[in-house]
């Protein structure tokens, strides 16, 4: 008869590594696994998580089964593999005892239905939870020597790879999975010489990444393009800038371009720790920066990091209103810039937009108040055209009104700092004699500098003026009107606070000056 209990009594086994790095390569989980089986465990519980970890799935599963009374006998190989803190190796204990079962540690021989073998898993559970505490410190006081030194972080971006605790771009070939590649790439499948592969290097592929998300203007249509172009390389195992894959989701898309190392500067504290292996990102503003760290290795200049975050900010709070079916010049829609700058004029909430179908096949844009009929008898949605008009129209009379105060302003208004340097470039150029075809280009480019300068609207420098400089530039209707979908986008959000509409009417339109 007590051959037959012994038979079916359940004994079963924990372990657990803290990477699937240690599982892979050390056999670490295979060799816990093999020790348990030989003392008797039939069935095991594996995780592979750090044991600061308390919410480990199997563990929890283990204790489940435990409390119903499922199980008889647990064996573990150490008493760390079930535990790193004190509280969780109480409740761990507590669980088997109040189940009236045996918790069985071979590297120990403790028994845990004996006084002295709770006393000493009580004792060994401490010492546990102390070598943590000092592994943590050691990890901390590592990270201050790094950022002591500026060295490079520990992981980095797709497009690095550290030397010497610095920063480089990677020149590695990477084989493109889709374009570029040769017509007998077939024949090259066991081909160990990627430079035989036409392979573009890891730089390149990065570089290219961010020229896709300065055509298509947005993170989610630029990852689409790119693994349409290079190929999606799908893992299953924790994920690191120093994988060698190319792998991203939309939200590390936007993480890594918005990374300073791609800008040439290294920064610490990104992440906070919380206790218990769990980390969240830091907010930007307390990031420790250390600025030209290796400005020979940039990926973005410091303009195009300026343009990618304004096209994130805008995406971000206007949502998905671009329009890649254009004609390829443009990324958005006629009105997209309109989107978050609407207001219902009695109830104050931010207006949403509509549209209706027109008898010759096209469409009508409005906006709407969001309550209307709710609440607010702000019931006729505005035409979009009719908010563009109203709002030129403000610009325009608000253009020619700063003109006039100059012009009446007993001070001549100055010319800028630039523009007095590249008049005074021109004419030293025009005194040089005699004729030279590279002299009269050099000239031809100042005078359009110059040019550019007078009415910035020619070109992106209008960008890296004030409001009230892009304002009083705008002084007539022609200049607001031939803007591209692209450049509205660009520029009024920079110069308008909000517009407010009422029954089919723009009330008022608010500018930021």
């Amino acid at each position: 008869m007590s051959n037959e209990l012994e038979k079916t009594k359940r004994i079963v086994g924990y372990a657990r590594v803290s990477s699937r790095e240690q599982a892979v390569d050390s056999h670490a989980l295979e060799q816990q696994i093999a020790r348990l089986e030989a003392a008797g465990a039939t069935e095991i519980f594996q995780d592979i998580q750090s044991g600061s970890r308390d919410n480990r799935p199997a563990l929890k599963e283990l204790m489940k089964s435990i409390s119903e009374g499922k199980i008889d006998e647990v064996v573990i190989t150490r008493i760390d593999r079930i535990a790193r803190s004190l509280p969780k190796l109480r409740e761990c204990i507590e669980i088997c005892v109040d189940a009236g079962i045996n918790l069985r540690v071979l590297d120990q021989a403790i028994d845990l239905t004996t006084s002295q073998g709770k006393l000493m898993l009580n004792l060994l559970g401490s010492l546990a939870e102390w070598e943590t505490d000092l592994l943590s410190e050691r990890v901390r006081h590592g990270k201050k020597y790094r950022r002591d030194k500026k060295a490079a972080s520990e992981s980095y971006p797709w497009g690095y790879k550290t030397v010497n605790d610095r920063y480089q771009l990677n020149e590695t070939p990477f084989l493109c999975l889709i374009s570029n590649r040769p017509s007998n790439y077939r024949e090259l499948y066991h081909e160990t010489d990627v430079t035989k592969l036409n392979a573009l290097t890891v730089k390149e592929i990065a570089r290219d990444c961010i020229d896709i998300f300065f055509d298509l203007k947005g993170a989610t249509r630029a990852l689409k393009a790119i693994f349409q172009k290079y190929g999606l390389a799908k893992i299953n195992y924790r994920r690191t800038g120093s994988d060698g894959k190319l792998h991203w989701t939309v939200t590390g898309f936007i993480w890594w371009l918005s990374n300073p190392v791609l800008c040439g500067h290294t920064a610490y504290l990104q992440r906070i720790n919380l206790g218990k292996g769990k980390r969240k990102k830091n907010q930007r503003e307390n990031w420790e920066f250390v600025y030209h760290t290796h400005p020979e290795h940039r990926l973005i200049t410091d303009e195009e990091a300026l343009e990618i975050q304004r096209i994130l900010k805008f995406n971000n709070k206007k949502g998905p209103i671009a329009n890649p079916e254009l004609d390829g010049t443009n990324s958005y829609r006629e009105y997209a810039y309109q989107s978050g700058l609407v207001f219902c004029a009695e109830c104050g909430s931010k207006c949403i937009t509509k549209s209706a179908k027109r008898r010759d096949g096209g469409k009508y844009y409005y906006f709407a108040c969001r309550y209307a009929g709710i609440g607010c008898t702000n019931l006729i949605s505005t035409r979009k055209q009719n908010i563009e008009d109203a709002l030129i129209q403000t610009l325009v009379q608000r253009s020619q009104a700063l003109i006039s105060e100059l012009e009446q302003s007993p001070v001549p208004p100055e010319k800028s700092e630039k523009l007095k340097e590249l008049e005074s470039r021109l004419d030293a150029l025009k005194k040089i004699p005699g004729f030279d075809p590279d002299l009269e280009n050099l000239k031809a480019k100042v005078r359009q500098q110059i040019e550019e300068e007078i009415n910035p609207f020619i070109s992106d420098s209008i960008l890296n003026k004030t409001t009230e400089e892009i304002i009083r530039a705008g002084n007539n209707l022609a200049i607001w009107h031939t803007l591209s979908p692209d450049d509205k986008v660009k520029i009024f959000p920079q110069i308008v606070h909000r517009i407010a509409v009422h029954n089919r009417e723009v009330k008022e339109v608010t500018l930021k000056i």
